[in-house]
């Protein structure tokens, strides 16, 4: 490997682990230790640390190594309102006849039907990764690459989250996502935007109001 395939591969490694939860906030990481896990030289993970302090992900303490960062409920928060907002746009822009948008709602319905099974057996990552897809596929269809790239560059924080709240409050109900896309895609089947657009809007309050009710907002 040339070391900047080998900095990419330690800076894909470092932010799944991240955004899985497997590496928690708060977390305190050594350029050795990894370097030695991912047997490699500490110049690759010192470059890839680098770009994940530009993302947020992390922060360097002089000499006393990398600290991986939380996504706190302020950020959450206003990401929710981003995708509120992308999500209420679409909806707008089918309202016009003149702009081309495919929507495929069986798709829809499938990632609603992974998140129905993925409660069941009480499984959140796959829960929230779907629950984002549905979401996605929405942004997707107004076919605006730049729109699609900015929900794709936020996405990640959420869904890590999302899952760092789960392990940390394993004992509150946290599958309550999939009432807000259900409606949505009812809404959509019935071609009835203005109700898809009160079904988004919802986001922020209940969002809002789960926050405070588990303290963590």
């Amino acid at each position: 490997m040339n070391k900047l395939s080998l900095v990419d591969t330690a800076y894909m490694m470092l932010r799944e682990r991240m955004v899985c939860g497997e590496l928690m906030p708060e977390t305190l990481l050594s350029e050795n230790e990894l370097a030695e896990e991912y047997q490699m030289s500490r110049t690759p993970i010192r470059h890839a640390i680098a770009r994940l302090e530009s993302e947020g992900y992390v922060t360097a303490l002089k000499n006393r190594g990398v600290l991986v960062k939380d996504v706190g409920g302020k950020e959450f928060l206003d990401l929710i309102e981003q995708i509120q907002s992308m999500l209420f746009y679409s909806f707008e822009m089918m309202k016009n006849p003149n702009r081309e948008i495919y929507l495929n709602l069986d798709s829809l319905a499938a990632h609603v039907e992974v998140q129905r099974t993925a409660e069941k057996r009480n499984d959140y990552p796959l829960y929230t990764e779907h629950h984002f897809l549905f979401m996605r596929e929405i942004v997707e269809s107004l076919n605006n690459g730049v729109m699609l790239n900015t929900f794709d560059s936020f996405r990640d924080k959420l869904y890590m989250y999302s899952i760092v709240r789960f392990k940390r409050t394993p004992h509150i109900k946290h599958y309550s996502a999939i009432g807000i896309n259900r409606d949505t895609l009812h809404a959509l089947s019935n071609n009835d935007y203005n109700a898809a657009q009160e079904v988004v809007l919802s986001l922020i309050p209940i969002t809002r109001e789960r926050m405070l009710a588990t303290g963590q907002f």
